[in-house]
């Protein structure tokens, strides 16, 4: 018991003895400044690491938004090439030369070859029919060969257009069916892009655009020319239709196993992540899907590049860190070794801070009243004193800021400039510098600090200074230098160009765009007036329109013609706007130019290429119309001496037979000569319209009853179901009767015997005449429903050679409209099919001139 209690007391006694050695330990400056000199180090290597890793997440983020960038860059380039093409295909559908019922392969191919001068993207064009065969080309060798039509893209309606996948080869002989194809080397292709229409025979053809993927090719290097990216531009299911450059091999191949298509798509038509790409495992990769074309442009950067541009850039920054830390290991050491020899001269300081001290009471009161934060640090910048700003700007009192070091206040990235401050071997008298402090979580400030030394025999003993709340003013500028950072991107990236002048004309800013459009580096523009470097004409144009806007401000718009960089003059639509102060003042002008030539030329040639259309459908309207009555007059006479040799050759059956022959083969002449006339002067604008207001029950009674014979004779029944109360609307009575005549005549002729033929009028919920013809014959293909009221069109079904012209429901047709209503045809469910009339009702009587273009 006795040894345990002995045990303990040495013990307690030795751990007194531990604790007081090593307080007198730490009570020597020297010690602390060692201590404090490591944890500096520990700190700035922390800082310096923590910067360099916000450095490294920086530049990921720009290298992620600069891809995004591109992205949308491409792909609204891609887009645009194919609308182009788009637009072009549907022009040269139009076309005379490709629209015609004969075709003429040659008018064909020069009409392609024409538009092919203007696409400089394309490799080709070609028209397709719907078995395949080339039937014109721009490429001689290509005509009249057959392709594959599977290989060639999806099949596309008349109006419609769809685009292909990548297929190897310099033209459609890489695809066609009969024949050896023509191979090509080894990333040679075209893209297909077709468009389909139907010409005025009625044959579907297909407009076949060879697009050659290194045009596509080239404006993505062009647009990474000096980046360190890759583009590829793929369709939807992730083939590859073109690259920069860096995937030029893997063209033509799908690429549909990375996350693009198999996590994104469709759900998201654009996004950047870090991961598989095109071209590896790990890629900082965006993509972007057009919202109108079936295509996906991918920009990406491979992550270990990235990385490596990175560091890179930041040996400096590394090479700043370590010399920071040594410099502050250094300086702990040099201010340790001078803190030991200043120890023993500590007393003497002792009376001399003594008095200081009184000096600092008297201080106060005057400190109290500066607007300030005034504070006062020893020779190691720990803080003696500061004034009643601090509880302001810390919320903390003024007491808990004493025996602190300035330098571990601020924040870590101005902790260098606080020890530069406080370096007592600087010659400076004043040291002024920025530094951010974070007193509370979320709570940054910015001061303008100025720091002087306080000397005493010569020596410096301790620093005083000032420090001033900046904060508002360094976020204004911050923010402010993003926004104009921002507008210059705009500015430099938006493809219009753009130009602005001063209030006195002069140029003081011009785009890349404008550089390149007016074919002038802006280095030889920059304030200069235009009047220097514009041809006379258009610089006048500029200053009348600058001046306007200069002294009353807004905008406005001014079209002309522009010299171009190339030398050529391009239709170009201007526009203007004021730029004013924050005064009101006008200060300049913002000009922006857009390039509107080739709409010009599209809109000439749309108006030249209706007026030959027009011109040759009156051609041939007046064409037909004469020919008819030229038959006609041959026609009685052969229709008269037929029916006078079956009255004479009655003794004589077989004679009688011949000339009964005759008569039939002369009717059906005279009535497709009929048909004929009646097109002729419904597409002409002199043919009248009688129209008045009746009763259609009183109009198409009388037609069945005229029909009635032809009804028996084909073992036919008619159910006539007209409604009890009037159906009145504005019609020409014999008009419409030709339309129910027609329509009840093929219902006659299309049906089975003993089948029956329904007729039911009624007024519908709109107040309009609703006739409805139905028959139980073999009915009408659903994709012939339409197709069978245009002029010499029957339906397959009904192709029996029975000598129907394909007139009459294109007669009726044109007679309906021209009353103001409509006729179409419906399948019946069961078997057969329904003609429905729709008549407006209309008031009063009136005889109108019809121009039924």
């Amino acid at each position: 018991m006795a040894l345990t209690q002995l045990w303990f007391a040495d013990m307690k006694l030795f751990r007194r003895r531990v604790w007081n050695e090593l307080g007198s330990w730490l009570s020597q400056t020297s010690h602390l400044v060692l201590i404090g000199g490591g944890a500096s180090a520990m700190l700035t290597l922390a800082a310096v690491t923590a910067l360099a890793v916000n450095d490294f997440r920086a530049a990921r983020t720009n290298s992620e938004n600069h891809t995004a960038t591109l992205a949308r860059v491409l792909e609204d380039q891609a887009t645009r090439t194919l609308v182009t093409v788009e637009l072009a295909l549907e022009a040269l559908s139009s076309s005379p030369a490709l629209n015609a019922a004969a075709t003429d392969p040659r008018n064909m191919a020069d009409a392609l070859n024409q538009a092919l001068v203007s696409l400089s993207f394309l490799r080709g064009l070609a028209v397709v029919d719907a078995g395949g065969r080339v039937v014109a080309s721009t490429l001689a060798q290509d005509a009249e060969i057959f392709v594959d039509m599977d290989k060639l893209g999806p099949k596309v309606m008349p109006g419609q257009s769809a685009l292909g996948g990548f297929l190897a080869g310099r033209s459609l002989q890489s695809i066609r069916l009969r024949g050896e194809p023509i191979d090509a080397p080894a990333g040679v292709g075209y893209i297909p892009f077709l468009y389909g229409y139907t010409n005025e025979a009625g044959h579907v053809l297909t407009l076949a655009a060879l697009i050659n993927p290194d045009a596509l090719s080239n404006f993505q290097r062009l647009a990474l020319e000096s980046e360190p990216f890759d583009s590829v531009l793929t369709s939807y299911d992730g083939q590859i239709l073109a690259s920069s450059g860096g995937a030029a091999s893997l063209v033509g191949q799908t690429v549909g196993h990375i996350p693009v298509f198999n996590q994104f798509l469709p759900k998201q038509e654009h996004a950047t992540y870090l991961g598989a790409g095109v071209l590896g495992l790990q890629q900082i990769l965006s993509f972007r899907a057009s919202g109108t074309k079936p295509l996906v442009v991918i920009v990406e950067q491979s992550y270990r590049a990235a990385a490596w541009d990175w560091f890179a850039n930041a040996r400096a920054l590394i090479g700043i860190g370590i010399a920071l830390i040594l410099m502050v290991v250094g300086l702990a050491v040099a201010v340790w070794r001078g803190v030991r020899t200043r120890e023993y001269a500590q007393q003497a300081v002792l009376g001399a801070q003594a008095r200081i001290a009184q000096s600092e009471h008297e201080l106060k009161v005057l400190m109290r009243s500066v607007q300030e934060l005034i504070f006062r640090t020893d020779l190691r910048g720990v803080i003696t004193y500061v004034n009643a700003h601090w509880t302001a700007f810390t919320g903390d009192d003024t007491s808990r800021a004493i025996g602190q070091r300035l330098q571990e206040i601020v924040a870590p990235e101005s902790r260098k400039d606080v020890i530069n401050a406080l370096d007592p071997g600087s010659d400076e008298g004043v040291r002024v510098c920025q530094v951010v402090a974070r007193f509370a979580p979320g709570r940054e400030l910015m001061f303008q600090m100025a720091v002087v030394p306080l000397r005493v025999d010569g020596r410096v003993v301790g620093f005083a200074g000032s420090a001033v709340d900046v904060t508002e003013r360094w976020v204004a500028q911050h923010q402010l230098q993003a926004q104009i950072a921002f507008q210059d991107l705009l500015l430099e990236t938006n493809p219009l160009p753009i130009s602005v002048i001063d209030a006195e004309g002069r140029v003081v800013r011009v785009n890349r765009a404008w550089e390149e459009y007016k074919g002038r580096p802006r280095a030889s523009v920059m304030g200069r007036e235009l009047i220097t470097f514009l041809p006379p004409e258009e610089a006048k144009l500029h200053e009348a329109a600058d001046a306007q806007l200069l002294r009353w401000g807004g905008r406005t718009y001014v079209e002309t013609k522009v010299l171009h960089g190339d030398g050529s003059r391009r239709d170009t639509r201007i526009a203007k706007s004021a730029i004013s102060d924050e005064h009101g003042r006008m200060t300049g002008v913002l000009s922006i130019l857009m390039d509107v030539s080739e709409f010009r030329a599209a809109e000439r040639a749309t108006e030249e290429a209706r007026d030959a259309a027009e011109e040759a459908s009156r051609s041939k309207s007046e064409f037909v119309a004469n020919m008819s009555h030229e038959l006609r007059t041959p026609l009685q006479s052969i229709l008269g001496f037929a029916e006078l040799g079956m009255l004479r050759g009655k003794a004589t059956p077989k004679l009688a037979g011949m000339f009964e022959d005759i008569h039939s083969a002369g009717q059906r002449m005279l009535t497709l000569v009929n048909d004929l006339l009646d097109v002729s002067k419904l597409e002409s604008t002199v043919g009248t319209f009688h129209m008045e207001r009746l009763d259609l029950r009183g109009v198409v009674r009388p037609v069945i009853r005229e029909l009635e014979p032809l009804l028996a004779r084909s073992h036919l029944m008619m159910d006539l179901r007209l409604s009890d109360m009037p159906l009145v609307a504005k019609a020409d009575p014999v008009r419409f009767q030709q339309v129910i005549r027609n329509v009840v005549a093929n219902a006659i002729k299309f049906s089975p015997p003993g089948s029956t033929i329904t007729l039911e009028g009624r007024m519908d919920s709109k107040d309009q005449v609703h006739l409805v013809i139905q028959d139980e014959g073999p009915g009408i293909p659903e994709t012939e429903l339409g197709r069978i009221f245009e002029a010499f069109v029957q339906s397959s079904k009904t192709k029996d050679g029975s000598g129907g012209t394909g007139l009459g429901l294109a007669i009726c047709r044109k007679i309906v409209e021209a009353m103001g209503g409509q006729i179409y045809a419906r399948n019946v469910p069961a078997s057969g099919a329904a003609f429905h009339i729709v008549l407006p009702a209309r008031g009063q009587s009136e005889t109108l001139p019809a121009a039924l273009e």
